[in-house]
């Protein structure tokens, strides 16, 4: 090859080298390719699958109680037992502090952050009456697929209309779920030693209170429920009433109630009724000696431990009206109708027959539903001979007697009311007339929702 020809090659390899190295010297940087990005799922908060069979979590009901002892443990059975059988809802049970219970309720209902039930009286439930807050149990009970056939039959006529029925909305925001009421416990030792028979009037429970006053020092009765008492002596008395629904305004502003009411200030101001207890309670205080009788809850027995002395119980003074109590579950609302609706099942279930004859027995207390009393438990418990029987014979004696007030708007500040004015009169704060006429006020302003 001549040297001409070995120059043109070596002049076309270095252009051809060059054009490459230019290439591989200006071509775009090749970028990686982007990684995924991962949204990380919420934590998983369900229980299991609902009723229908699908996914889903599991409709959670909360109960606040302040159930102790038995009590508590026969409602942990009936919330395990429900819970096992249901498989779209859990009900969880939360005991809460005695004290103030109802105000930390009532607060964090209306947060929204409350219970779904708790277990009280008609008029708890009626203070909440124009919050919004309440469920509306007819929707439920009256349901021709998940309603309680009979209802309305199974419970009294009293019961049914003046509880149950009784809310001014017209719905059912409340269903009772035992039976209990006042009696009178009594130091029997005390009794005998001072030859005093067991009073069935008013005039011989003062006699008897005032005899044990002179001779022991002590307060010769107390009472657990001062509300109740002012409110049966409010109920025999002639020509009062308690609350004219239609004018929304108490009915007791009357010389004959006040002159009741000077009559239990001034035994209180004496000593020879006590109006406050050291406890909870009066049982603390009887069990010590420092008070001989109280009227106190049927289902209160079992904490009666006498310091040397025998007790028996006994019906309580009354004449023509008589303060059962039925106590039950109160269903809050928070806008949501599968958390309402989930509720409602368990108080169908706590109500049921068998449930509610085994509640009757742990509480110690009556069964309010026809179908309960039918069942051989319930039959079996109320023919024992114990003192649970004894307790409950004293309630009994005047449930031919026993009447309901009305669950309105206002109708727990009137408890209230009447009740503090007996405390304020008895402290010295103010006289019992002055201290009527302030519950008066406070009771009519809270019925016009003022």
């Amino acid at each position: 090859m001549s040297k001409k020809t070995w120059t043109t090659v070596l002049i076309i390899v270095l252009v051809v080298a060059a054009a490459v190295a230019v290439y591989f010297l200006t071509r775009p940087e090749e970028k990686p390719a982007p990684e995924p990005v991962v949204t990380e799922a919420p934590a998983d908060t369900t229980t299991d699958a609902p009723a229908s069979g699908g996914g889903g979590a599991k409709t959670k009901v909360a109960i606040w109680h302040t159930f102790t002892k038995g009590q508590e443990d026969y409602l942990k059975k009936a919330v395990d037992d429900f819970n096992a059988q249901s498989e779209g809802i859990e009900v969880e049970l939360l005991q809460q502090p005695y004290s103030d219970f109802l105000k930390s309720v009532y607060s964090s209902v209306m947060e929204g952050i409350g219970p779904d039930i708790i277990f009280n009286y008609a008029s708890e439930a009626a203070q909440y009456l124009n919050s919004g807050k309440l469920t509306d149990l007819s929707q439920y009970i009256y349901d021709e697929e998940i309603g309680i056939p009979g209802f309305e039959e199974a419970l009294s006529q009293g019961v049914l209309e003046g509880e149950v029925l009784g809310f001014e909305d017209g719905l059912i925001h409340y269903v009772p779920a035992y039976t209990t009421g006042p009696i009178l416990f009594y130091n029997k030792t005390l009794f005998d030693e001072l030859q005093l028979q067991v009073p069935t009037t008013w005039e011989e429970m003062e006699a008897a209170a005032r005899k044990m006053h002179e001779v022991k020092g002590i307060a010769g009765l107390g009472t657990d429920s001062l509300t109740d008492l002012l409110q049966m002596l409010i109920m025999e008395t002639p020509g009062a009433g308690y609350i004219d629904v239609e004018n929304k305004q108490v009915l007791f502003d009357t010389p004959e109630v006040r002159e009741k009411v000077r009559w239990l200030v001034d035994l209180a101001k004496e000593g020879v009724v006590a109006v406050k207890s050291s406890g909870d309670y009066f049982s603390v205080d009887f069990n010590s000696g420092i008070v001989g009788s109280y009227i106190g809850s049927s289902a209160g027995y079992p904490y009666i431990t006498p310091d040397g002395f025998e007790f028996a119980m006994a019906p309580m003074p009354a004449q023509t009206w008589y303060p059962s109590w039925n106590r039950g579950p109160i269903v809050f609302y928070y806008q949501d109708d599968v958390r309402a609706e989930a509720a409602y099942e368990f108080v169908k279930y706590f109500i049921s027959a068998e449930v509610n004859a085994g509640w009757a027995e742990a509480v110690t207390a009556l069964a309010p539903y026809a179908w309960a009393r039918e069942t051989e438990a319930y039959k079996a418990y109320i023919a024992q001979d114990s003192l649970a029987n004894q307790a409950l014979s004293g309630v009994q004696a005047h449930l031919d007697k026993a009447g309901s007030l009305p669950a309105v708007t206002g109708a727990n500040v009137v408890r209230n009311a009447i009740r503090d004015a007996i405390i304020k009169a008895a402290g010295g704060e103010m006289t019992a007339d002055e201290a009527w006429t302030e519950a008066v006020t406070r009771s009519n302003a809270a019925l016009k929702g003022e």
